[in-house]
């Protein structure tokens, strides 16, 4: 006789939707990615997408590309603490330091060989951070981005002596001034 209750869900649905996510992205992008494409894709219900990724699409997709921590909550951490630059380093490397720098090369990896993950980390990264500041200041977000990806690829891909072995808070205080003069001016008057 057969038990009641409800049937056994797949052990890894949780790894399966950003499997099948992964692959959905790098397809469509961001912007045009659906939650809903995504569970039909993975074969479950949208409900159980949401279960997994309560902060929706933005969550997946950090997920599925490996950011250690949704950068939106790096960018809140930096504006509560009165948002200087070296606070802005400090908390990017803090994303990809110990075992997250071999997630900065996969995502580097990925972003060099497919046009379609750059286009969709460059639209996850303007709903998730830049839409959330002032509008028209587009050259001075690009330059910290600049800066902040060079670091990065100087760091962990090239790992570059003496900055790949760096103390972050040293590096957070060198690169820091940099990052507040983008910083001012975007926020001078034109």
């Amino acid at each position: 006789m057969a038990g009641g209750g409800r049937r056994p869900g797949r052990p890894d649905t949780r790894g399966e939707i950003v499997r099948v996510a992964r692959g959905y992205f790098q397809e469509v992008g961001y912007a045009d990615a659906s939650l809903r494409a995504i569970a039909t894709r993975a074969a479950v219900d949208p409900s159980l997408v949401h279960h997994y990724f309560p902060g929706g699409k933005a969550a997946l997709f950090a997920e599925a590309l490996q950011f250690a921590r949704d950068p939106r909550l790096i960018v809140d951490q930096v504006t509560a603490s009165g948002g200087d630059g070296a606070g802005v380093v400090r908390g990017f490397l803090r994303l990809w330091e110990g075992d997250g720098s071999g997630d900065f090369i996969s995502i580097a990896q990925a972003m060099c060989t497919s046009p379609t993950i750059a286009d969709a980390v460059r639209e996850y990264l303007t709903e998730r951070i830049w839409s959330q500041r002032e509008v028209g200041q587009d050259v001075w977000r690009a330059l910290c981005a600049s800066q902040l990806m060079g670091l990065a690829w100087v760091r962990y891909v090239l790992r570059l002596e003496p900055l790949a072995s760096c103390d972050v808070d040293a590096v957070a205080a060198l690169v820091g001034p940099t990052i507040d003069r983008y910083m001012e001016g975007a926020s001078a008057p034109d």
